[in-house]
């Protein structure tokens, strides 16, 4: 009897934990008002081969200041799209995971998927209208935010996520066919010394406002590389630190000549010291 009495109370308490942990792990964000707009760029990027053809591609743009990051993402007859903060990997809540989340969107079956539309989307100065639901949840240890139409469709998403690294960025690949990382403008990566990106990103650019960007394609990624991450630095940082490099050895060399004429000068004082000496011994064989 007492066997079965303990056998009931260790189920019974482990389907309170597994209750528990499921009414935890998923939660609804509520957006109180519409994003600014005019905080984000909305560009129109094209795969550039020969046909240019439109995919669902994720720009994260990196402001100098590194505790925020932007991102747009260009979407294609979408119901759902799953949001990694880059602090996603430690599993830990926030009360506003996301911020000033904008949308500019147009049901897909009523929208021609092409560069104009999304070109005439990123000019509105106003957000659009979609039933949608925002819910965070942790899965496996992972932080993840969902986002949900009630139908699909095609247009630009953008969101504000926190960013903890400091000239670091690492995130979860996301479900993006091209996914684009630009630099704060002054900023650069690829330098083993300062900082690279992994994996090896499939073409680095610079846009007309002399920011560097970086393209990866997800379909040339390998399964294994799901998480991506960007160091990066002051374009003068390279220069800087080389110049610090010569000052360093020429301040060495002139500290080794010293040593050297100071080696010299005192080699000179003992041969005239050995000379009085061996003198004053003369002098006294003499008396």
């Amino acid at each position: 009897m007492k066997m079965r009495t303990k056998t009931a109370f260790m189920l019974l308490a482990l389907l309170v934990v597994f209750i528990s942990g499921c009414m935890e792990q998923k939660k609804e964000i509520v957006v109180d008002k519409p994003g600014n707009i005019s905080n984000y760029e909305f560009e129109v990027f094209l795969n550039e081969s020969g046909n240019q053809t439109l995919a669902n591609t994720t720009t994260y743009y990196l402001p100098k200041d590194s505790t925020k990051v932007q991102v747009v993402n260009m979407v294609l007859n979408t119901s759902k799209l799953e949001i990694y903060p880059p602090d996603t990997l430690d599993g830990g809540s926030e009360d506003n995971p996301i911020q000033n989340f904008v949308l500019l969107v147009d049901p897909a079956n009523e929208t021609i998927a092409n560069p104009q539309t999304f070109q005439e989307l990123s000019n509105r100065n106003e957000t659009s209208s979609i039933n949608y639901t925002l819910t965070q949840e942790v899965s496996q240890g992972m932080k993840v935010i969902n986002l949900e139409f009630k139908e699909p469709v095609t247009g630009f998403v953008a969101y504000t996520l926190n960013n903890q690294g400091t000239q670091s960025f690492s995130f979860l690949k996301p479900d993006s066919e091209f996914i684009r990382v630009v630099l704060p403008k002054g900023y650069v990566t690829g330098n083993r010394v300062f900082g690279i990106s992994r994996p090896e990103p499939s073409k680095i650019t610079f846009d007309e406002k002399g920011r560097q960007t970086l393209l990866w394609i997800s379909s040339e990624m390998g399964d294994r590389e799901e998480a991506i991450q960007v160091k990066y630095y002051t374009q003068s940082a390279p220069l800087l630190f080389s110049a610090a490099i010569i000052v360093l050895l020429c301040g060495a060399g002139l500290v080794l000549l010293h040593y050297a004429r100071s080696k010299k000068e005192l080699k000179a004082v003992r041969g005239i010291l050995d000379l009085e000496k061996e003198y004053e011994e003369k002098q006294r064989k003499r008396k």
